[in-house]
């Protein structure tokens, strides 16, 4: 289970640009090909691959979004400062846990099978990390940006499970019983 993670964590950094809806399947195929040859490359530190990888995926995820639905209801609480705040270190946090996990890697194969449009406004990319003795389905969610035809990924489901909903409800549970800043603290 820890290394469909890592590939996961490949793709989840700040947006700088967006993806056409005709180009996710082909883009996201490139960015997990152009990924998995620079964690191949035993001649470069760990530091090396995180700054090779980093503008690699720096443009398909809108952390504001996920920030948004992964705090849920208390988000329109927040100040605009307090959302900045939060979404820096959810996004920091998030990149940590993925570094940490980078070590890990060992060859494992990432197929890109099938873009489904479940809504006017939502695609899922369906990929699979192959191992050596199993075999995890991982669903990008793509939702299109207001005024654009450009798309960006707001949640990845890992085996069904999804990142973003786990985490709004690890929060919920949190503020049930401790302060927004406690929370800003633990991230």
């Amino acid at each position: 289970m820890l290394k469909q993670i890592i590939i996961t964590g490949l793709l989840i950094f700040t947006p700088l640009f967006a993806i056409e809806e005709a180009n996710i399947k082909s883009e996201m195929d490139s960015k997990i090909q152009t990924i998995t040859s620079i964690l191949q490359d035993n001649t470069i530190s760990s530091a090396q691959k995180q700054e090779s990888i980093s503008p690699t995926v720096d443009t398909i995820f809108d952390y504001k979004t996920m920030s948004k639905i992964s705090l849920g209801k208390k988000w329109k609480t927040l100040t605009t400062s307090q959302q900045d705040n939060f979404s820096q270190k959810f996004e920091a946090k998030l990149k940590n846990s993925y570094f940490e996990k980078l070590e890990l890697y060992t060859n494992e194969k990432v197929l890109v099978k099938e873009q489904t449009k479940v809504k006017s406004t939502r695609i899922h990319l369906h990929t699979d990390i192959i191992g050596l003795e199993e075999t995890y389905e991982i669903i990008y969610k793509f939702y299109k940006v207001k005024n654009s035809s450009d798309w960006l990924i707001y949640d990845i489901d890992i085996t069904g499970v999804s990142i973003i909903q786990t985490y709004r409800k690890q929060f919920s549970e949190f503020l049930a019983t401790k302060s927004f800043n406690e929370l800003l603290e633990s991230l």
